[in-house]
This record gives structure tokens, sequence and C-alpha cells, in this order.
């Protein structure tokens, strides 16, 4: 570099000693009346010199602006050169939302993220897909690495790992649903990241966020009512969304509903329940624009009805027994058969009979539910009578206390979820007078105003006993409340095979699956879907199946559960409903998050039909101002052949 200053100060030194003192050739005019042209010559020399300047001040412009031609081609080359060697690494998003249309005509988000890489020099793997969208596939191209990711999780697991001087480009659409605030903070603030957003074509997407049985449980040769819940994403006027039902292909119904910005719609269908197996059914949305989520699977459980068996002293003027009369899918018996039973006691005071406490063992060792419910009066037998059955620790409670007021209930939990659609606030809670109290059960789902428990759930053996704390008559106050009738019936559904759900989501991490008798086998279960056989993490607690699933399943569909190659039921995965909300953050957006990196994290747009590594350039090294340089010279070259051709075109210069 140091030659290279040095010839340009010397052409520059070159150049001002030839234009003020280099050889000038004189020619004498043998005129002998020149009087006449002094003023005329006077002007000339003025204007000769004015001439000279500019000249000069051309020449050395010419050589200041081929100098910084040099030097920014060759800085600009240098930084391109660093940037391509520095072997970054490519995380590209691979969940379903990228495979909605992006804002290229005919080209999805991941699509685009895939071309965009391989101008980083990245080879692309086919199999990178939805498909086998967790895999990491490192090329052999340069040394970068193209790794897939599926959550924000992923992301912050990868980029931790990597050295602080790899640049790491992040492909992803960026869903508000999927990537909090909070994920952009914690972004390394050591390591080069670069943001690399997918923005969302103008196609809205509609899709189905929920469906839910409308009758608690399935009953026999009847119309079973499903409520199928219709939402849509970029929705900016109202439309009219068709909702259709097939069975294993066979069409079962179709209708339409109306649709509003920012609002969910729900169709309705009556589906007829008959025989004992297991229903698939797939609900479609009409959505040609964005294909990938218009499916909604879901398994029919099979139809039953729950049988109730009641001891109580006035059982046709019980408030507990007309409350359950009031519902279809409840059956009095006098000994129910089958484990889907539910059993109303009252708790004797005098302690009962040791065959009446062997009963109600058995009952919930054979995974049978039981809600006790204690009398007036002194509690000491009755507290004996629990403790035969397997209830210990429970205690008289203080008769000085006097009526109670009950809490709020905890809507965050999975019982009050399923009885109100949304929360309920404010809510006038009734008083009870407490007989009975205990410090720990496995379940609590209603507490006193002094935190004391009101109602708990027991296990024992392979079922529930639910124990209340205070008397339940006609004119108990919790009776006349809203809550009394919800609480009750889903005490009594809690036995029922409809609590596996109608579908599940993946990947969602943990499935639990109702498994019907004694698990004889020590085989493990599997999932299987066509061809394809997956064994997850698995463990089994009280007749419950605990899966954990593995990346591989993440396709949507039905699944076979099955063990020792014997089917066992049928589980009905989705893609996440938070895959089809494609609000994402803009560009402008993720830079005011990412404000406190100090630059280490950018952003970068993709622009259309411009290369990323263009863009790359264009972004650490700016524009190429060796180019505008090279057209300054040439500016420089034409002012003065202009100059010199008018001089030697004889004019007064």
């Amino acid at each position: 570099m140091l030659p290279l200053f040095a010839g340009t100060a010397f052409a520059a030194v070159l150049l001002v000693f030839i234009h003020f003192f280099g050889l000038r050739l004189r020619q004498k005019l043998d005129f002998s009346h020149i009087q006449f042209l002094n003023a005329l010559i006077s002007k000339t020399k003025s204007v000769r010199r004015i001439n000279n300047y500019l000249l000069l001040f051309l020449r050395l412009l010419f050589i200041g602006a081929a100098l910084a031609a040099v030097l920014l081609f060759l800085h600009q080359r240098n930084t391109s050169g660093s940037t391509a060697g520095a072997s970054p690494m490519v995380l590209i998003d691979t969940s379903w939302s990228m495979n909605s249309a992006s804002a290229e005509k005919g080209i999805s988000k991941l699509e685009v993220a895939e071309g965009a890489a391989s101008g980083l020099g990245v080879n692309q793997n086919p199999s990178s897909s939805v498909s086998s969208s967790r895999f990491i596939a490192d090329s052999a191209f340069g040394g970068t690495k193209s790794m897939t990711f599926f959550s924000p999780q992923e992301i912050l697991d990868r980029t931790r790992d990597q050295r602080t001087s790899r640049t790491t480009f992040i492909f992803s659409d960026f869903q508000k649903a999927t990537f909090s605030p909070q994920f952009f903070k914690t972004l390394s603030t050591t390591q080069p990241i670069t943001l690399v957003p997918l923005t969302t074509g103008s196609a809205t997407n509609l899709f189905i966020d929920s469906v839910w049985l409308e009758s608690p449980v399935l009953i026999p040769n009847t119309l079973a009512g499903i409520a199928v819940r219709v939402a849509g994403s970029l929705l900016t006027k109202s439309s009219q969304v068709k909702v259709t039902a097939f069975e294993e292909g066979k069409l079962l119904g179709a209708t339409q509903v109306l649709l509003d910005p920012a609002q969910k719609a729900t169709a309705h269908f009556r589906i007829p329940v008959s025989g004992g197996d297991l229903k698939k059914i797939t609900f479609t949305v009409e959505d040609p624009a964005t294909p990938f989520d218009n499916e909604f699977f879901i398994v029919l459980p099979k139809p039953s009805v729950v049988q109730i068996k009641v001891n109580r002293a006035q059982r046709q003027k019980d408030p507990v027994v007309q409350a359950l009369q009031a519902e279809p899918a409840f059956v009095f018996a006098n000994e129910p058969t089958g484990a889907n039973g539910f059993w109303v006691l009252d708790i004797p005071t005098s302690g009962g009979s040791a065959s009446l406490a062997n009963q109600v063992k058995n009952w919930v060792d054979k995974g049978g539910s039981v809600l006790l419910i204690p009398q007036g009066g002194e509690q000491k037998g009755a507290v004996g009578f629990l403790a035969q059955i397997g209830l210990a620790g429970i205690s008289e409670a203080n008769q000085e206390t006097g009526a109670l007021p009950l809490r709020q209930p905890d809507f965050s939990d999975t019982f009050f979820r399923q009885i109100f659609e949304k929360e309920v606030r404010n809510m006038k809670m009734p008083e009870a007078v407490p007989v009975l109290t205990w410090r720990s059960a496995f379940h609590t789902i209603l507490k006193f105003s002094d935190n004391s428990p009101f109602l708990s759930t027991f296990k024992v053996g392979k079922g529930n006993v639910h124990l209340l704390a205070a008397p339940i008559s006609a004119s108990s106050a919790f009776v006349a409340h809203p809550l009394f009738v919800p609480v009750l019936y889903q005490l009594a559904l809690g036995t029922t095979s409809s609590e596996a759900g109608l579908s599940h989501q993946s990947p969602a991490g943990n499935l639990s699956i109702p498994l019907e008798g004694e698990v004889s086998s020590k085989q493990p279960f599997s999932l299987a879907q066509g061809d394809l056989s997956f064994i997850p993490d698995q463990r089994i607690r009280q007749n419950q199946l605990f899966l954990s699933l593995p990346p591989q399943v993440n396709k949507p569909g039905f699944y076979n559960l099955e063990q020792a190659g014997k089917a066992v039921t049928v589980v009905a995965m989705n893609i996440p409903r938070t895959e089809s909300k494609l609000e994402a953050y803009t560009v402008e957006e993720l830079k005011e998050l990412l404000a406190d990196h100090g630059g280490k994290v950018q952003v970068v747009e993709l622009r259309e039909n411009v290369p990323l590594q263009k863009q790359l350039q264009n972004e650490v090294s700016g524009p190429s101002l060796w180019k505008y340089c090279l057209i300054l010279c040439f500016l420089c070259l034409v002012i003065e052949a202009i100059i010199l051709s008018t001089k030697k075109s004889g004019s007064p210069i």
C-alpha cells in the first residue's frame, strides 16, 4: 500500500512541476504595428491563466479519484473475502407457518429461505422439509453449517454453543404467537447474529381453532353434537367460510359460517354415533390460499354412559340426585358394571360397617370414583370410616368456626377450564359450615376463605375419592350456586373415556392417554402411521400412559397406539394452533427490540431478485463507491479534452 501512495504523490508533484515550470515553445510574429492588439493580448493571458489552473485542478482530481477507486475496490474485496471465509452457521425455521405464502407469488416462505441460504454457500439437504424439520444437516461446502429448528428455544440452545467469531443467520417468519419479545432480549450480545425475516404475502389464513363435544358423554345410537370453532389470521374483511366433515373419506356434512376480522365463528355438526368403535373424523376449511393447516383431525371415543350409584338418606328429594337425573348421559344403577362408575355416598357418622368400607375400597381399586359427603353432628365415626378406606390425615373441624365463605375458583386449573368457556370474575361465593378438615390431598378443587379445603380429590388405588368438608342438603347455599351443577357433572365425568381428549397437538411434548384394564404385557407402546413406527419415552401411572413425543412425530393425522403389534387405540395429531396465526414482527419492530444489542444482532430484509450475499456486502461495506470514483476520472478527462480542443481550434485561450 505504501508504494501506491508514494507513486501517486510523485505523479502529482511531477504534474505540478511540468505544469508551471515545463518547456514552453515561443514563436515570434513579425508585425510592426501591434499597438491595437495590446488589450486583446492582456485579456488572453488572463483567460489562459484561469484555464491552466482549471486544467491543473482536473488533473489532480483525476489522480485523487483514481487512487480512491483503487483503495475502495481493495477494501470492498477484502471485506467480502473475510465475510465469505467466516464459515457462518445458518438456521432455517421449518415450523408449519413457513409453508404459508411468501411475498413472492407462488413460493412459500420456506422455499424463499432455502433459496436465500443457498446464496450463502449452504448446500441444501433435499430432506430438509417439514417432515424432517428437526434433523441437522452439516454441509461440506466451505464448512458452512445449515441447521433447521422448530422452536425459539432451539435457536438459543444452538447459538450458545457456537464460537463468537462465527456469524449465525436465522431465517424465520418470526411469528408474534411463537416469538415473545423476551426471546429477542435473551439473544447473545457477543456473538454476531443476523436475523432474516420472511414476510407473508397478502393472502389471509383461515383455520380451525378448536373442536369440542357439545354433550359431555357420547350416548349410543344418538347424534353427537360437535362444535367447530373457526378463526382467521390477517383477515381484513368478513368472509364466508365453508366447513366440511369427513369420516375416513366419507362426507358427513358441510356448513358455512360468517367470520369477521379478529373474531371467531362456530359451526355445529350432528354426527351419528352407533356401535362401540372409535370414529376418525376430519374437519376441513376451504382456504386454497394457505392450505397447510386446512385439516383438523379428531377421534370420537366409544359411546358410553356414566353409571351412577347413590346411597343417600333422601334419594328423590336429594339435590345431588335431582341434578344428576337432568343429564341423559347419567344412568342410575344399584350395582354398576365396568370401571366408569360414580358412587355418591353419605359418610356414616357411626363409622359404618367393615363390609361397606371394603365395598368402597374395592370400588376405587377397580378405577371407579366415589363422592363422600359428610353429615351433620359429631364426626369421630366418619373419620374412622375414612381411615378404613385409605384416607389418612382427616380430622374433625372446629365446631366453633361457623360458616365460612368459599374462595373464588382457580380458573387456571384444568378442572375449571372444561367447565367455563371464559373466566368469570368477581363471582359471589356461597358459605358453608365445615365439619371435616385435612391438610393435603392429590388435588384440591375448592377452598374456604381461610385456605382450608372444601372439596378435594384423593387417589386411592386406580380410582378417585372426592371428599367434601361440609354437608350437602336442599337448604345448602352451595346447592343454589351456579358452581354446584357443573362441578358435580365434572366429578361424575372424570371416570369416562372421553377424558382422553379428542385430539392432540404435535409437537406437544407429553401426551396423556387413559388405558382400559390392566397392562399385562411389558412390551413398550409405539405410535404408528402408515409404514412408520416410533417408540417414544413412556411411563404408566394410575392407568394413564404418559408419552413424550419424539421429534419425528410432527406430521398431522391419525396415529395408531400399539403394543406388541396389537392396536390399543387411535390418537389424532394436529398442527399447533399458534402456527396458524401468521401475524409477525416487522423489520422495524425487530430493530426496535434489538436496539440494546450494540449492533451485534442485525436485521436484514430480503429484497426481491437481489441475492442475500449482495445485500450483506452492501450492509458491511456500503455501496460500490469505487465505481463513482471511476466515473469522476472519466468526467475529468472529458472536461480536459474539451478545454484542450478549444485551444487547438484557435480560440483566444
